[in-house]
Protein backbone atom coordinates (compact mmCIF):
# COMPACT_ATOMS: atom_id res chain seq x y z
CA UNK A 1 0.00 0.00 0.00
CA UNK A 2 1.30 3.34 -0.53
CA UNK A 3 1.42 5.98 1.83
CA UNK A 4 0.41 9.07 1.52
CA UNK A 5 3.53 11.08 1.22
CA UNK A 6 4.94 8.37 -1.01
CA UNK A 7 1.88 9.73 -3.24
CA UNK A 8 2.35 13.50 -3.20
CA UNK A 9 5.95 13.15 -3.62
CA UNK A 10 5.34 11.02 -7.37
CA UNK A 11 2.50 14.04 -7.88
CA UNK A 12 5.30 16.28 -7.27
CA UNK A 13 7.56 14.41 -9.85
CA UNK A 14 4.41 14.37 -12.57
CA UNK A 15 3.87 18.05 -11.99
CA UNK A 16 7.38 18.81 -12.93
CA UNK A 17 8.01 16.30 -15.23
CA UNK A 18 4.78 18.63 -17.35
CA UNK A 19 5.58 21.53 -16.51
CA UNK A 20 9.42 21.15 -18.10
CA UNK A 21 7.26 19.14 -20.89
CA UNK A 22 5.32 21.84 -21.58
CA UNK A 23 7.93 24.66 -21.46
CA UNK A 24 10.22 22.46 -24.17
CA UNK A 25 7.06 21.70 -26.14
CA UNK A 26 6.44 25.58 -26.36
CA UNK A 27 10.06 26.04 -27.70
CA UNK A 28 9.89 23.41 -30.21
CA UNK A 29 6.30 23.55 -31.61
CA UNK A 30 5.60 27.20 -30.89
CA UNK A 31 2.35 28.18 -29.16
CA UNK A 32 -0.50 27.49 -31.96
CA UNK A 33 0.62 24.06 -32.39
CA UNK A 34 0.24 23.25 -28.60
CA UNK A 35 -3.23 25.39 -28.48
CA UNK A 36 -4.37 22.55 -31.62
CA UNK A 37 -3.27 19.82 -29.72
CA UNK A 38 -5.20 20.92 -26.34
CA UNK A 39 -8.41 21.86 -28.41
CA UNK A 40 -7.98 18.50 -29.85
CA UNK A 41 -7.71 17.10 -25.97
CA UNK A 42 -10.81 19.25 -24.78
CA UNK A 43 -13.06 17.66 -28.01
CA UNK A 44 -12.11 14.50 -27.14
CA UNK A 45 -12.84 14.88 -23.74
CA UNK A 46 -16.02 16.89 -24.74
CA UNK A 47 -17.45 13.50 -26.58
CA UNK A 48 -16.48 11.03 -24.28
CA UNK A 49 -17.96 12.93 -21.25
CA UNK A 50 -21.59 13.49 -23.32
CA UNK A 51 -21.86 9.57 -24.08
CA UNK A 52 -20.89 8.87 -20.80
CA UNK A 53 -23.58 10.43 -19.28
CA UNK A 54 -26.06 10.12 -21.80
CA UNK A 55 -25.35 6.24 -20.90
CA UNK A 56 -25.16 6.88 -17.04
CA UNK A 57 -28.56 8.71 -17.22
CA UNK A 58 -30.57 6.87 -19.90
CA UNK A 59 -30.90 10.08 -21.97
CA UNK A 60 -32.32 8.61 -25.79
CA UNK A 61 -32.67 12.82 -26.37
CA UNK A 62 -30.99 15.62 -24.41
CA UNK A 63 -33.26 19.17 -23.70
CA UNK A 64 -31.07 22.38 -23.34
CA UNK A 65 -32.35 21.92 -19.64
CA UNK A 66 -31.00 18.22 -18.76
CA UNK A 67 -27.71 19.23 -21.12
CA UNK A 68 -27.59 22.00 -18.91
CA UNK A 69 -27.19 20.64 -15.27
CA UNK A 70 -25.59 17.05 -16.12
CA UNK A 71 -22.78 19.12 -17.07
CA UNK A 72 -22.77 21.43 -13.95
CA UNK A 73 -23.65 18.74 -11.73
CA UNK A 74 -20.91 15.43 -13.41
CA UNK A 75 -18.86 17.76 -15.26
CA UNK A 76 -17.73 21.06 -14.15
CA UNK A 77 -18.83 20.60 -10.17
CA UNK A 78 -16.84 17.78 -9.80
CA UNK A 79 -13.24 19.56 -11.00
CA UNK A 80 -14.64 23.45 -10.33
CA UNK A 81 -16.29 22.93 -6.77
CA UNK A 82 -19.76 23.80 -5.89
CA UNK A 83 -20.77 27.01 -7.17
CA UNK A 84 -17.90 27.29 -9.55
CA UNK A 85 -20.09 27.33 -12.64
CA UNK A 86 -23.01 28.01 -13.83
CA UNK A 87 -25.14 27.95 -16.88
CA UNK A 88 -28.11 30.19 -17.97
CA UNK A 89 -30.69 29.36 -20.91
CA UNK A 90 -32.28 32.26 -22.29
CA UNK A 91 -34.47 30.39 -24.86
CA UNK A 92 -31.95 28.89 -27.61
CA UNK A 93 -28.85 30.57 -25.94
CA UNK A 94 -26.89 28.96 -23.28
CA UNK A 95 -24.09 31.09 -21.35
CA UNK A 96 -21.42 29.28 -19.32
CA UNK A 97 -19.45 30.95 -16.79
CA UNK A 98 -17.00 29.54 -15.21
CA UNK A 99 -15.72 31.03 -11.71
CA UNK A 100 -12.60 28.91 -10.89
CA UNK A 101 -9.69 28.16 -13.07
CA UNK A 102 -8.40 24.61 -11.93
CA UNK A 103 -5.53 24.84 -13.76
CA UNK A 104 -4.39 28.22 -12.47
CA UNK A 105 -5.41 27.12 -8.97
CA UNK A 106 -3.16 24.29 -9.75
CA UNK A 107 -0.67 26.95 -10.01
CA UNK A 108 -0.27 26.75 -13.61
CA UNK A 109 0.28 29.61 -15.96
CA UNK A 110 -2.67 30.51 -18.26
CA UNK A 111 -1.13 33.23 -19.94
CA UNK A 112 -0.98 31.28 -22.65
CA UNK A 113 -4.14 30.59 -23.38
CA UNK A 114 -3.42 26.50 -23.97
CA UNK A 115 -6.17 25.35 -21.15
CA UNK A 116 -8.79 27.83 -22.31
CA UNK A 117 -8.62 25.88 -25.85
CA UNK A 118 -9.04 22.68 -24.00
CA UNK A 119 -12.11 24.28 -22.02
CA UNK A 120 -13.19 25.50 -25.24
CA UNK A 121 -13.07 22.13 -27.43
CA UNK A 122 -14.58 20.23 -24.26
CA UNK A 123 -17.55 22.34 -23.86
CA UNK A 124 -18.50 23.07 -27.29
CA UNK A 125 -18.39 19.48 -28.30
CA UNK A 126 -20.14 17.55 -25.62
CA UNK A 127 -22.87 20.49 -26.59
CA UNK A 128 -22.75 19.79 -30.45
CA UNK A 129 -22.81 16.02 -29.21
CA UNK A 130 -25.90 16.40 -26.97
CA UNK A 131 -27.72 19.46 -29.11
CA UNK A 132 -26.39 19.16 -32.43
CA UNK A 133 -26.68 21.90 -34.51
CA UNK A 134 -25.03 25.18 -32.18
CA UNK A 135 -22.55 27.95 -32.61
CA UNK A 136 -19.81 28.28 -29.68
CA UNK A 137 -18.57 31.50 -28.66
CA UNK A 138 -15.92 32.51 -26.43
CA UNK A 139 -17.26 35.88 -24.68
CA UNK A 140 -14.19 36.12 -21.90
CA UNK A 141 -11.23 34.32 -20.55
CA UNK A 142 -9.51 34.48 -17.42
CA UNK A 143 -6.24 33.66 -19.01
CA UNK A 144 -7.10 37.46 -21.02
CA UNK A 145 -9.58 39.11 -18.95
CA UNK A 146 -8.41 38.38 -15.80
CA UNK A 147 -12.44 37.20 -15.09
CA UNK A 148 -14.60 34.26 -15.22
CA UNK A 149 -14.71 32.58 -18.34
CA UNK A 150 -17.93 33.02 -20.74
CA UNK A 151 -19.19 30.96 -22.89
CA UNK A 152 -22.23 31.71 -25.35
CA UNK A 153 -23.46 28.94 -27.06
CA UNK A 154 -26.48 29.47 -29.50
CA UNK A 155 -28.64 26.74 -30.21
CA UNK A 156 -29.73 26.62 -34.05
Amino acid sequence: MITMKKRVNQLKFVATMFHKAMTEFDNVMGKESIQTIFRLMGEGVGISLEKRIREKYKIDTWTTETFAEKLISDVLEPVLGEDGAEITIDGNNLTVILKVCPFKQAGIDISNKYYCTYTEGMIETATKAALNNIEFHTLKLRATDNCDCQFKIEIK
